[in-house]
């Protein structure tokens, strides 16, 4: 009996050894260097970030891309662009009391007076380079009558570029619910507004004089906040233009444009624990791009067009025309083989005419290597009972009309030839 009992203890010893050596095992972190290596191989600080061709919308590089978080002053990038797509730079404006008292005033302003007549030029440059929240409310009640409406205006224009990520509540980027973005949705509205020369012009002006006025008789000064445009010590040759953001709900933010030879890049750092760490993500993000990529020219006859319809209910809604620029041009690794390099486009969210987005799939040697979004025209049609059905009965109505009068004028006829015959 003793020796069984000896014969199980050594058993339950054996078993026991294994067992922990078994969670030993299991205990130690599996590896994920492919998938942090995949992710961040760059370690940056910033919690979400993302680096695109400019030019294409290419994504080169992503963390936490589509990740929602607060814009801070940044969103004053899509503020500017609307002031400039609307406004003429010499119009003056008259500030009003709900654009100078509409924001919270112990943040970012220029001492901007109720009464104050200002040209928007100046306010350009106040909302972009000293990150001025009183200008940006000047400019958007001057493009759309209240700060309300421009808010609507702001979010239509990014939906209408598709991008439905993103929302917005007011021009300034001071927090609020509902005022958010994702890292690649910024990316994309600061390549849609880069299209306006002279809000590209503005955002990479390093300083700026403004002109006096009815209510300052001072000349204001103002320096780009984004250092990358200053000379000093986060100088950045290649920086084109730039934009920086803060509040304590959402961090140190910063969008940054840098152009080097034919390459141009657009570099976006979310939620920063400190200032110094959007310039060294930031100059890493560009460094990267720069050493790792060439720009290849696709023409247009290459990728073709794309035409879909959209129906509902039976009944053509919409036709959608996808295509992309003249001068399509791709960023690729720079010992890539150009040969190897094929493209298809794949639709997506065709259901709707306002969410259908298309994307030119890039492959090497048949491997998808990225996407890039292509231009959308929309030709809608109206669908509505008054503009469809409608139109058919009353045809059909008019063609009954018509054959109850044939109807008519032929059994008069009859009857006055029944009634010659008579006579």
């Amino acid at each position: 009996m003793k020796k069984v009992i000896v014969i199980l203890i050594c058993i339950l010893m054996i078993l026991s050894s294994a067992l922990m050596a078994m969670g030993e095992e299991t205990s130690e972190p599996t590896s994920t260097a492919e998938s942090e290596t995949y992710y961040d191989f760059l370690q940056l600080n910033a919690p979400s970030a993302i680096l695109i061709d400019a030019k294409s919308g290419m994504t080169l590089y992503e963390k936490n891309a589509y990740e929602a978080m607060e814009p801070a002053s940044i969103t004053k990038i899509l503020t500017a662009y609307l002031a400039c797509e609307n406004l003429d730079l010499d119009t003056m404006v008259t500030c009003s009391e709900s654009a100078i008292y509409g924001f919270d005033r112990a943040s970012s302003h220029i001492f901007l007076d109720v009464g104050e007549e200002i040209s928007v030029r100046d306010l350009l440059h106040a909302t972009l380079l000293q990150s001025a929240n009183d200008a940006s409310c000047v400019l958007a009640e001057a493009v759309s009558g209240s700060i309300s409406e421009f808010v609507n205006l702001m979010n239509q224009t990014i939906t209408d570029w598709g991008i439905v990520n993103s929302h917005f509540t007011n021009p300034h980027g001071l927090h609020e619910e509902g005022h958010y973005v994702n890292a690649q949705d910024m990316a994309m509205i600061t390549r849609q507004c880069l299209k306006n020369e002279t809000f590209k012009e503005i955002f990479g002006t390093a300083t700026y004089a403004a002109s006096p006025t009815n209510k300052q008789p001072d000349t204001r000064y103002f320096a780009n906040g984004n250092q990358m445009l200053i000379e000093g010590e986060h100088y950045y040759e290649n920086a084109a233009g730039g934009k920086i953001g803060y509040t304590e709900a959402a961090g140190y933010t910063m969008v940054t444009y840098a152009k080097n030879g034919n390459m141009e890049l657009i570099a976006v750092v979310l939620k920063e624990d400190a200032a110094e760490q959007r310039y060294s993500d930031t100059l890493k993000l560009f460094n990267y791009g720069f050493d790792n990529y060439k720009t290849v020219v696709l023409g247009q006859d290459k990728i073709g067009t794309k035409v879909v319809d959209i129906n509902s209910n039976g009944k053509l809604w919409a036709t959608v025309t996808f295509s992309v620029d003249v001068n399509f041009n791709v960023l690729l690794p720079a010992d890539t083989n150009e040969e190897l390099l094929t493209t298809e486009i794949m639709v997506r969210d065709e259901e709707d005419p306002s969410t259908i987005q298309a994307d030119v799939i890039l492959k090497l040697n048949d491997e998808i290597i990225g996407s890039v979004p292509m231009n959308k025209e929309v030709k809608e049609y109206d669908i509505s009972f008054e503009a469809t059905t409608m139109p058919t009965i009353l045809n059909g109505l008019n063609w009954f009309s018509v054959g109850v009068l044939v109807m008519f004028i032929l059994g008069h006829l009859v009857f006055a030839i029944k009634k010659d015959a008579q006579k």
